[in-house]
């Protein structure tokens, strides 16, 4: 269990690393012009998910593995608008930190979730 949170805090380190890192940066690197609205839905998605698994910290197994399931599930999303939205150094590097966590969590599915 010790494993488990040490684990899930990092992740979320990780993610919320990407979302500081990417959102700023958007407006230098835009290549549609629903970019700023995109990235703005992102870091809003990210910070609700992220809110949800705080709340899920002393749930049950199934509010637990749902709130990782929504958190993958926008994470995915945020690696398209990044791709879409994002270019170079930035662009590269926040969407690898998202495929890593997305790794991560998915693992975590597959350990603990039916």
């Amino acid at each position: 269990m010790a494993g488990q949170s040490a684990a899930l805090a990092w992740t979320k380190r990780l993610t919320a690393a990407a979302i500081a890192v990417a959102v700023p940066g958007a407006a230098l690197a835009q290549t549609t012009a629903a970019c700023p609205r995109d990235l703005a839905a992102v870091d809003a998605s990210f910070s609700q998910t992220m809110q949800r698994l705080d709340a899920v910290q002393t749930a049950d197994q199934d509010g637990k593995c749902a709130a990782w399931r929504q958190h993958v599930a926008a994470m995915q999303a945020g690696v398209t608008v990044f791709r879409r939205c994002l270019s170079g150094h930035a662009q590269r590097e926040n969407v690898l930190q998202l495929l890593v966590s997305i790794e991560d969590f998915e693992e975590l599915l597959k350990r603990k979730c039916s």
